[in-house]
């Protein structure tokens, strides 16, 4: 099955239902990614109030407008406000929804230890688990899954490729990604980030330096609202464009 140039259907239908004369069907996967494109920017979602000067502007509204992030009731956005496990976690499974269905009833079709401190009626839980059974590697040492700590920036993109690699799968895809530029030489990363970071930044920039300066990727910091949704759509982008 090919990667369909419309990984934004679904979002379509909820996100632009008010765009006048757009009617989405499952024949549509003809229609070029850049008309979906088009589309979207005519939804004018909600313009935040602190993001005019920000790097990551145009993502974070294209993240907005698919509903994979969302503002606060003052109307900012706090792009500097660290992402935790859990709503980066909540994010990237409704990023992944837009390509590739997600069952959140599911259950595993292998035993899996539960996480010992994502109770069932946690908001999260139900996204978890679908990220454990699909996305983590197979047990943690302590059973934890720390919900609410800050996502690092490396964790993040190691979700994130994990996250592409099984969209490609349940496409009939191989899970590769393959490199769209040259890989960014980080000064601050080694060992498995140094892989990580080579790889994600050649898979179209989704890891890139702090705030888009230097060469600096700050694997062990949090990642921000901002970078996260940027890192996010970054991904969802190259995925469809690699099937142009």
């Amino acid at each position: 099955m090919k990667l369909p140039k419309l990984f934004l259907l679904t979002a379509l239908t909820v996100s632009l239902a008010f765009v006048a004369n757009i009617s989405v069907a499952h024949n549509h996967e003809q229609l070029l990614l850049q008309d979906v494109q088009t589309l979207i920017a005519q939804n004018t979602a909600v313009t935040f109030t602190d993001i005019t000067k920000n790097p990551y502007q145009k993502e974070i509204v294209r993240a907005q407008q698919l509903n994979i992030v969302q503002g606060f009731p003052d109307g900012t956005f706090r792009p500097n406000q660290p992402v935790t496990r859990e709503q980066a976690v909540s994010m990237i499974v409704d990023a992944i929804a837009l390509m590739t269905p997600v069952d959140l009833n599911a259950t595993p079709t292998s035993p899996v230890r539960p996480f010992l401190d994502v109770p069932g009626d946690r908001w999260s839980a139900a996204k978890i688990n679908w990220a454990q059974w699909n996305l983590l590697p197979a047990g943690t040492p302590t059973g934890m899954f720390r919900p609410e700590e800050p996502i690092t920036r490396a964790d993040l993109v190691s979700f994130l490729r994990r996250a592409a690699e099984r969209i490609k799968t349940n496409l009939g895809q191989p899970p590769v990604l393959s490199p769209t530029q040259e890989a960014i030489a980080f000064t601050d990363v080694s060992g498995f980030n140094q892989q990580l970071t080579d790889q994600m930044s050649a898979f179209c920039q989704v890891a890139s330096p702090v705030n888009e300066k230097g060469t600096k990727f700050a694997p062990t910091q949090p990642a921000h609202r901002d970078y996260t949704a940027a890192a996010i759509i970054r991904t969802l982008n190259c995925l469809a464009e690699g099937d142009k």
